[in-house]
C-alpha cells in the first residue's frame, strides 16, 4: 500500500502539467479569433484621398493597437476599420520604434476582442504560424505557414540591427504589414513588419509590449473622409476624357507648390528636403515646399521598400493622381541615397519648366 501511495504522488506533477498546458486550437478556430482583434488601417494624406491600407492588432481591450510604422508615418489622416463593421476616424499615437519599425495606436472604445501575447522562447523551427491580414487590399486573408528561423535582423539586408526577427513562410504582401503573426495556441507572438519573396518577417511581441506606455499622446488627424478604392470610385466619378487630355509637362510647368511625404523611416521627407536645396538649380524652378498637402499641387512620395537597398520617388498630381515623374537610387544609407534622388527630381521639372538656355 505504501509503494502505491507513493507512486501515486510521484505522477502527481505529470498530471498536472498536462492538464495545465494550454489547448491547441484548430486553424479555423485561431483564424475566427484573429480576425476578431484584426483591424484595417487606412491612411491618407489630408484630402480624402487613399494613400496606404495597413493591418493592426488590437491588444488590449480599452482600444490599444499595435502596427507597422511605416503605415501610418507622415500620414494626415488615419482610420481604423474593424471587422465587425465600426469605423473609428479618431487616432492617437502612443508611442513608436523606429528601429522596430512598430507603432503603438489608441481608438476610444472598450470591450474589444484583444489577442493574448505569447512567447516566443518556447517556439521551434518548424512551428505552425498564422496571420490575418489586409493583402493587397483583401480584408481579414488568411495565411498559414511555419516558423522558419528566429533571426538577428543584421541578417536580413535592410531591416536594421540590434533586434530579432521572426521569419515565417506565410504569404505577406503590401497591406499585410502591421499583421498579427500567431502561434497554435492563438497567441499574438509578433507584429508582421514585411517581407520579401518566401521570406516574411515579424518583430517579437515582447520587444514592443511597453510601446504603449512610451507617451506622450499625440492625436492624428481625422480619417472621416477616408474611403476604400471603390467607395471613392462611386461617390468621385474620374473624367477619362479630361485625364486623358492633360499634358504632364504642362502640369510640371504650372505647379508652385510640393508636399513631401514618406513611406519609410530609412529616407526623411528632411533629408530630401535638403538635398534639393543643395541642388544647383533648385532656386531657379520656383517651387515651394509646403507642409500642409491641401495647398499642394503636386505629391513626392519617398520611399525604401523593407529589406531592400532601393530608395525611389514618385511625383504626381493632387487632383488627378498623374504621374509625372520617377526614380530610383540604390544605396545603404538614405542621406547618401537622397543626393541621387534630389538631382533626378530637379532634372525632371526642369525639363518642364527651364528654357533649354537657362539650363547652360
Amino acid at each position: 500500500m505504501k509503494s502505491f501511495i507513493v507512486a501515486a504522488f510521484a505522477s502527481l506533477p505529470l498530471l498536472l502539467v498536462a492538464q495545465q498546458a494550454p489547448p491547441t486550437l484548430d486553424a479555423t478556430a485561431i483564424f475566427k479569433h484573429t480576425k476578431a482583434a484584426s483591424v484595417m488601417i487606412l491612411s491618407g494624406e489630408g484630402t480624402g484621398r487613399l494613400n496606404s491600407i495597413a493591418t493592426g492588432v488590437i491588444v488590449s481591450k480599452d482600444g490599444v493597437i499595435l502596427t507597422a510604422l511605416h503605415a501610418i508615418k507622415g500620414a494626415a489622416e488615419v482610420q481604423v476599420r474593424m471587422a465587425n463593421g465600426d469605423v473609428f476616424d479618431r487616432v492617437e499615437l502612443l508611442g513608436a520604434d523606429e528601429r522596430r519599425d512598430v507603432a503603438a495606436l489608441k481608438i476610444t472604445a472598450g470591450a474589444l476582442p484583444a489577442l493574448s501575447p505569447g512567447n516566443t522562447e518556447t517556439l521551434s523551427q518548424g512551428d505552425p504560424v498564422y496571420a490575418v491580414t489586409n493583402a493587397n487590399g483583401f480584408s481579414w486573408s488568411a495565411t498559414e505557414g511555419i516558423l522558419s528561423a528566429i533571426r538577428p535582423a543584421d541578417e536580413v539586408p535592410g531591416a536594421g540591427s540590434g533586434f530579432r526577427l521572426l521569419q515565417f513562410t506565410a504569404p505577406v504582401a503590401p497591406g499585410a504589414s502591421g499583421g498579427a503573426l500567431v502561434d497554435r495556441n492563438g497567441a499574438l507572438i509578433g507584429i508582421i513588419t514585411g517581407g520579401k519573396g518566401t521570406a516574411a518577417f515579424a518583430v517579437p511581441i515582447e520587444n514592443v509590449l511597453g510601446l504603449p506606455d512610451l507617451g506622450p499622446r499625440v492625436a492624428l488627424g481625422s480619417g472621416a473622409a477616408l474611403r476604400m478604392p471603390a467607395q471613392q470610385a462611386a461617390e468621385v466619378p474620374q473624367s477619362s476624357a479630361a485625364i486623358a487630355g492633360t499634358d504632364p509637362k504642362q502640369l510640371l510647368k504650372n505647379a508652385k507648390t510640393i508636399y513631401i511625404r514618406s513611406k519609410t523611416a530609412f529616407l526623411t521627407v528632411d533629408t530630401l528636403d535638403r538635398a534639393l536645396a543643395k541642388q544647383k538649380d533648385w532656386d531657379k524652378l520656383g517651387l515651394t515646399i509646403v507642409q500642409d498637402p491641401r495647398v499642394a499641387d503636386l505629391f513626392i512620395e519617398i520611399d525604401r521598400p523593407l529589406f531592400t537597398y532601393v530608395h525611389t520617388f514618385v511625383i504626381s498630381d493632387k487632383k488627378t493622381s498623374i504621374v509625372l515623374g520617377s526614380g530610383k537610387v540604390t544605396a545603404f544609407d538614405g542621406t547618401i541615397a537622397s543626393g541621387g534622388l534630389a538631382k533626378d527630381i530637379v532634372k525632371i521639372f526642369s525639363g518642364a519648366r527651364m528654357p533649354a538656355a537657362a539650363k547652360k
